[in-house]
């Protein structure tokens, strides 16, 4: 399907999705701060999963783990700064701390909401 079938929806393609994988958890604040900073297309949730090397067990009880995956969507040339900025409030300096990672996205479209909302109407 090419964008002349489609005219009016929007075709975006310098954008760029920046994942941050966080064995201790923190993703709420990155999400404050990135929301802080302008940057409302974002999200996180819990998975389980250490990292290689860390036990999955404490006085043989399962380990509850605090392992955190968030997301972010940003332009082009925001990417650099942001990735800097989440790369050392989240300490990635440090061994065992998580992964922080960026991707071309191929295609993406603006979200957009309306002027007015009519709540209980």
């Amino acid at each position: 399907m090419s964008q002349n079938e489609h005219p009016d929806i929007p075709y975006i393609d310098y954008t760029r999705l920046i994942t941050c994988i966080l064995y201790e958890g923190g993703a709420m604040k990155l999400l404050e701060l990135l929301h802080h900073k302008g940057i409302n297309d974002c999200h996180f949730y819990s998975v389980r999963g250490n990292p290689i090397g860390r036990a999955s067990l404490a006085g043989n009880l399962p380990e509850i783990p605090k392992t955190e995956i968030l997301h972010a969507t940003v332009s082009a040339d925001q990417a650099d700064y942001i990735y800097r900025m989440l790369y050392e409030e989240a300490n990635m300096d440090e061994q065992g701390k998580g992964v922080i990672y960026v991707n071309r996205l191929i295609r993406s479209v603006p979200m957009t909401l309306p002027e007015e909302s009519h709540v209980g109407a």
